[in-house]
């Protein structure tokens, strides 16, 4: 036990009003809440969140709402106060859903000639995937390649200009024809987001759309009458077979001329969908508070969250969302619980927050940050925890902004746990389309950091599956994550009883 007090002795000289009352005492309380994080525990945590009964676990559903209550009943366990709703653990907005029945049908027909024609029939997930908001019937029509989906008078741009897509089927491409390098990219920012594309389709009269990109996406929006499906590189080719050019081609020619160009593809599409749609959806937040101890420091707060939501399932088949995010949550369980049952209490509070809405939009970070339970002002910073469960090495992203809180971290990792270990500097505010809950708090005046994982050079990758139905617990390295939220445990505590936080 020697070199473990020693490790743990340097870690806690970051802090020496923590040390200095009864050193041996304190190691001894750290050291044994530092054992009690364990992957076994990580595996039920972990198992319980993919369960089927919660299927998927999609904002808006009772579902959801079901796991939200799990997870507030272990915080209530462990000894967190709550911080939500009318003294509850639960932050409630409203949020609409579509529940998907089944994976659908997708198939192409191809005319060969006059009178004759074959029709592929194609397979979910390789080929396609149902649409998260489709409406529920079956459109069956011809196919027009519409680009981006984009029109945009004000940039003179119309990807539906001379051409009639009323009643027909829509192919359309992500984001918009400018780059994230092009001076004028902020202008074209709002035509980036997966609804406006949908919603504008619907404006032109398509009566269904094939999206490309081929995984579930619950961040679209529901129109009445309107089915789609995503797909991927084998319907692409088949769509484009005979036309004379390819997707890459089209797409990278609208790209470097910002000329848009629709034009049939000569192929008839039929998309299938069983769904159900659901306007008077409820999602959440948990809040659940651990009290600083020093009378003036607990009005601080360290902010730690990560997205509860996953994509939900189509029919029998589930999307687990193990590593996203699932990883994250297991993570901030096993560390809130060691935090709160910890004899060595935060002198500044830390607040756990487990969002949901990520999943169809930032929405609960979005709804946290314009009702937040402690005053923005007050929050010293914000940790974010996505998809942290695979590889070998440990990383604070954006704590090499503030050596403080990098020192926290990187002495724990060095003088225990001893894994690679990663940081950066905070990456100023970008112009797209916001993809992750670190952004939106960020945006609003948070300092904005991630906990993380990565490979090593040349280290096998192993089974990564996103937003498929294989993104599933056995995937997960739970070793990997039982570090992770020792990391958050000791540089926690570290933090929150820092007397000095920035300089």
């Amino acid at each position: 036990m020697r070199p473990l007090m020693k490790s743990l002795a340097a870690l806690l000289l970051l802090n020496a009003s923590v040390f200095s009352q009864n050193p041996m005492k304190t190691e001894e309380n750290i050291r044994n809440t530092f054992h009690t994080i364990t992957s076994q525990d990580m595996a039920h945590y972990a198992s319980e969140l993919t369960s089927e009964k919660y299927r998927g676990r999609l904002t808006g559903t009772p579902e959801f709402l079901d796991v939200a209550c799990w997870v507030a009943d272990n915080l209530k366990a462990w000894g967190l106060k709550p911080a939500g709703d009318d003294g509850g653990f639960l932050q409630y907005f409203d949020k609409d859903y579509t529940d998907v029945q089944s994976t659908g049908a997708l198939s192409l027909t191809f005319s060969l000639n006059d009178s004759d024609a074959v029709t592929k029939h194609y397979t979910f997930p390789e080929h396609y995937f149902p649409g998260s908001n489709s409406d529920s019937g079956t459109v069956n029509a011809e196919v027009i390649y519409v680009g981006h989906g984009v029109t945009a008078p004000e940039l003179g741009y119309d990807d539906y200009r001379g051409i009639d897509v009323k009643g027909k089927i829509v192919l359309m491409d992500t984001d918009v024809p400018a780059s994230r390098n092009d001076e004028d990219y902020v202008s074209w920012v709002k035509y980036c987001y997966h609804q406006y594309k949908l919603n504008n389709a619907v404006r032109h009269g398509a009566a269904g759309m094939l999206y490309v990109n081929n995984m579930a996406n619950p961040n679209t929006c529901f129109n009445p009458g309107f089915i789609y499906a995503h797909v991927g590189d084998e319907i692409l080719d088949d769509l484009f077979s005979g036309t004379g050019r390819s997707h890459d081609e089209a797409r990278k020619a609208m790209a470097a001329f910002r000329r848009p160009a629709p034009f049939s593809l000569g192929k008839t599409a039929t998309i299938s969908a069983r769904t159900v749609y659901h306007p008077e959806g409820r999602g959440c937040n948990v809040l659940g508070m651990i009290e600083g101890s020093d009378a003036d420091l607990k009005e601080e707060v360290i902010l730690v969250g990560g997205h509860l939501d996953g994509q939900g399932h189509f029919g029998k088949v589930i999307l687990p969302g193990a590593l996203d995010n699932g990883s994250g949550i297991v993570d901030m369980l096993a560390a809130a619980k060691a935090l709160a049952q910890s004899e060595v209490k935060p002198k500044r509070s830390i607040l756990f927050i487990f969002i949901g809405g990520e999943e169809c939009g930032l929405i609960g970070s979005q709804y946290y940050v314009a009702h937040p339970v402690v005053a923005l002002e007050k929050t010293v910073c914000y940790f974010n925890l996505d998809m942290v469960g695979v590889g070998s090495g440990l990383a604070v992203w954006g704590a090499a902004s503030y050596p403080g809180i990098l020192s926290c971290f990187e002495t724990a990792n060095n003088s225990y746990i001893h894994r690679p270990f990663r940081s950066s500097k905070i990456r100023p505010l970008g112009v797209g389309r916001p993809r992750s809950d670190a952004w939106i708090f960020q945006n609003a005046g948070l300092r904005a950091l991630s906990f993380g994982t990565f490979f090593r050079p040349g280290e096998k990758r192993g089974n990564i599956y996103y937003h498929h139905p294989g993104d599933q617990v056995q995937n997960l390295n739970l070793e990997l994550m039982e570090d992770v939220s020792k990391l958050m445990f000791l540089g926690l505590l570290n933090l929150a009883n820092r007397e000095i936080l920035f300089q």
